[in-house]
Order: structure tokens, then C-alpha cells, then sequence
């Protein structure tokens, strides 16, 4: 087989695989992450908490954390068409108004971009267990068939 491009012939074996060369995607055993001091952690937390008023003056509400509690994740692994190893969790940005006693959901852009988790249980070969489709360029995000994990309350308001 002879391959030409920009006036290059390279002649390839015949027995060669024309598929395009990938990295496979990794098995996951459950074990992934890493503990770390609760002094390092402070560092991570720290530096983000720095960056607050850059966060608020840009127009954007500020959170410092989303807390989940453990009786909503185990609904959320009883409802798998699997078995979990672990979760994968994608950061998304909604229109929130923080003005009042509980953050309000809006629209049209009345609040204010918020930063928030959403939490999906994902298997061995790393397929994400809520509803299988490409949606937005990621490969597994949940479809409306599925269920995610979302709307955990944050912090700083309840810290």
C-alpha cells in the first residue's frame, strides 16, 4: 500500500490497521483519587477562596461548596442499570439569584451565573450509569432517561 501526501510516497505494509490510533479508555477499580492531609486540602480551598471578589465583581455568584448527603447518593446507585465504582463529577454553570433566604433558579438572565456539580455514577469501563448518549460533547453525559445528582446546598450560605 502506498500512501502520498505533499509529494511523499511512504510504502506501508499491506497487513497494516487503518483504523486511527487511540488511547483505550482505562478500567476503573473503585480505588481512583487520592487522600490527602486536611492541610493540603486547605490549600486547594484557600486559593479559591482568594479569588472571591474577582468571582463577585465580574458579575457571578461566588460558592465555596455543595453538600450532598448520603441517603440521595444511595437512591441515586439504586437507580443504576450497573454496578458503580465510583462518580464522575461535571462542573455546570446556571442563572441563580442569591438575593433572598434560598438560592431561586432564573432565567433570561435575571440572576447570576453559579457554578454547580453534577454527580453521576459511573462504572468499571468508565460509562457514566444515568442514561447512555453523546450529549454536548460529552460522551456520557445522562439523557432525561437517566437521573444525576444536583442542587446540593452551598456554601456560604449553608456552610
Amino acid at each position: 500500500m502506498v500512501w502520498r501526501s505533499r509529494g511523499i510516497n511512504l510504502t506501508l505494509p499491506i497487513s497494516i490497521n487503518p483504523k486511527p490510533y487511540f488511547k483505550a479508555m482505562p478500567k476503573y477499580t473503585g480505588t481512583e483519587g487520592q487522600l490527602i492531609s486536611a492541610k493540603e486540602a486547605k490549600l486547594f480551598t484557600k486559593s479559591h477562596q482568594g479569588v472571591r471578589e474577582q468571582i463577585v465583581k465580574g458579575g457571578k455568584n461566588y460558592v465555596e461548596a455543595e453538600f450532598f448527603g448520603l441517603e440521595t447518593f444511595q437512591k441515586l446507585m439504586k437507580g443504576c442499570n450497573g454496578k458503580p465504582v465510583g462518580f464522575r463529577v461535571y462542573y455546570g454553570l446556571r442563572d441563580e439569584d442569591h438575593d433572598g433566604d434560598e438560592p431561586v433558579v432564573t432565567a433570561n438572565g435575571k440572576g447570576k451565573p453559579t457554578p454547580r456539580l453534577i454527580i453521576v455514577p459511573v462504572d468499571a469501563d468508565g460509562v457514566d450509569l444515568s442514561g447512555l448518549v453523546t450529549v454536548g460533547g460529552h460522551k456520557d453525559m445522562p439523557t432525561d432517561d437517566g437521573q444525576a445528582l444536583v442542587n446540593g446546598p452551598i456554601c456560604p450560605r449553608h456552610c
